[in-house]
């Protein structure tokens, strides 16, 4: 009876110890003295334990994904997005929040390096166009997604998922959307792991005229070979000057520069100028052909493209006419969508230019004969159609096919 009494007493000592405990539900690890405002405490490195931190599932974002029904405020640690993550949806509809993610870091973002795919246009709405931008040195942090407005053209937004940078080097690809409000150029201020970068993209103008009294036609907007198809197509200068083509040739008229340089005239004579006529057909007024230098969708206008502008658009002269090899600022208006800068011309004997700033002439594809084409010319009190030798070198404007 004796040692009855003795483990009877011992439990009941250990309930006397013990259901206080439950009954307050407080749970500590690793310490003396819960804190009073907490449900379960872990303690490291209190009265000499050992030092540790809490230790929360590890999961890439497949398996966190594969997990049924989870509660909300389920919290694990993300190794695919180097982030702590929490449910803050439902159990049937989970939303994953991010915590504490690794900031990203680059050492360079190179916005001038930049690859631009598809082609932005005024008043037109964005479609399939992207900007890859290169970055260097990348700690593999998580970025959030961005959205960036721009500026100079306006309407446009540059956007980015969110998502982790490669470690090192790698591409950004930004989505572009919205509808420019005009030519020129987009601006996007991009930040991204504290480095900054202006990524810069052209926006055509768009360009047209009347070819004939019901119909109209759009025309590139610079000459062929401009150095900035991002400049005002309205306003003559040396950026939409373009080069120089002989008749049926694919390229520039060639060897030697053809057209203006911002600080060169290239007016001279050009060494090793061609003498040979291209042949028949080179240039064709129905399909376009292989010798068509225009880009995809464009071509050499015809003769009888060129009659019509100059019949059924208003003709408004643009600057002043001088003969000078740096007087970019003379141009003719047909209409008001379609300005052609008085380029000049090359020789068709020595490829010297002659003219610029007082005359205009401009390709067509319409032959004369085996040595002689139709070009467009104007100067500041006419225009109309006239041939010259296929060796000369007028301007080129295209016209979409």
């Amino acid at each position: 009876m004796q040692k009855n009494s003795i483990v009877a007493s011992a439990i009941y000592i250990l309930m006397l110890t013990t259901i206080p405990s439950l009954l307050y539900s407080q749970v500590l690890v690793g310490g003396g003295t819960p804190d009073a405002s907490a449900l379960l405490e872990l303690q490291s490195g209190t009265g000499g334990g050992a030092v540790g931190g809490l230790l929360l599932p590890r999961l890439t974002t497949a398996q966190r994904n594969a997990i049924n029904a989870p509660a909300a405020g389920l919290m694990l640690y993300n190794t695919s997005t180097s982030c702590l993550e929490v449910n803050v949806g439902t159990p049937a509809n989970p939303e994953w929040g991010r915590m504490n993610c690794l900031l990203p870091a680059v050492t360079s973002l190179n916005c001038s390096n930049a690859t631009v795919t598809g082609t932005l246009k005024s008043g037109q709405a964005a479609s399939g166009v992207t900007a890859s931008v290169p970055y260097t040195g990348s700690n593999g942090g998580f970025l959030n997604s961005q959205a960036v407005a721009s500026t100079g053209v306006t309407g446009l937004t540059a956007s980015l998922n969110a998502g982790n940078l490669v470690s090192g080097n790698g591409t950004l690809v930004y989505s572009i959307t919205g509808t420019p409000a005009n030519g020129g150029t987009a601006s996007f201020a991009l930040n991204v792991g504290d480095q900054v970068c202006t990524l810069n993209i052209c926006v055509n103008y768009v360009c047209s005229a009347k070819i004939n009294t019901t119909d109209t036609k759009e025309f590139l907007c610079y000459n062929l070979g401009a150095a900035n198809t991002c400049a005002d197509p309205f306003t003559p200068s040396w950026e939409i000057n373009g080069g120089y083509w002989q008749w049926g040739r694919l390229v520039s008229a060639a060897p030697g520069p053809s057209g203006p340089g911002p600080d060169q005239a290239n007016d001279g004579t050009v060494s090793g100028w061609s003498s040979v006529t291209a042949s028949s057909g080179a240039w064709a007024d129905g399909p376009k052909t292989d010798n068509d230098p225009c880009p995809a969708g464009y071509r050499v206008p015809t003769k009888a493209q060129w009659d019509g502008v100059v019949a059924n658009n208003t003709i408004t002269n643009v600057g002043s006419f001088t003969n000078s090899a740096t007087n970019y600022g003379a141009g003719v208006k047909f209409g008001d969508q379609l300005m052609l800068p008085a380029a000049g011309y090359r020789s068709s004997i020595s490829g010297t230019l002659l003219n610029r700033g007082i005359h205009g002439r401009y390709w067509s594809s319409t032959e004369v004969g085996n040595n002689f084409a139709w070009y467009l010319f104007f100067s500041s009190s006419v225009a109309n159609t006239l041939n010259n030798n296929r060796t000369g070198g007028p301007s080129v404007r295209c016209i979409a096919q």
